[in-house]
């Protein structure tokens, strides 16, 4: 495993006035090289088992069988997440609305998330859909 440092180090270059200089872009690739890099670690020593036998072979397997799972998830369930957490910015003013809605964008494209009272008072999401 490589430290920090060496990581740093792959990314330097030299600036014109001789001193080392690391670009923003690669910074970032260091950064997510060494998160890379402390996620395979982190896995190699949680390592789920079946039995005796490890459930994923590989860090690789792993990675593509959470963005699968990732993927998986519902847009309606996406779009609720969102619209739940922004829900304040939108709350109508008059006190006496018993419905209202907004629009949103999420994952590129916009929805129209509706809500409406419960018997508490508090809003509840009803539905989204595509924004024309």
């Amino acid at each position: 495993m490589k430290s920090k440092e060496e990581i740093l180090n792959s990314y330097y270059s030299q600036g014109a006035d001789g001193m080392p200089e690391i670009a923003a872009d690669g910074l970032l690739n260091a950064m997510e090289e060494y998160r890379l890099q402390a996620e395979e670690a982190a896995f190699n020593a949680a390592r789920q088992l079946n039995g005796n036998s490890p459930i994923f072979a590989t860090f690789a397997e792993y990675k593509a069988r959470l963005e699968a799972e990732i993927k998986q998830q519902p847009k309606e369930d996406t779009v609720k997440l969102v619209a739940d957490s922004i829900i304040e910015q939108f709350l109508p003013d008059d006190p006496a609305e018993q419905t209202f809605e907004f629009r949103l964008k999420t994952e590129g494209v916009y929805y129209i998330a509706h809500y409406s009272r419960n018997t508490v008072g508090d809003w509840e999401y009803q539905k989204a859909e595509p924004a024309e």
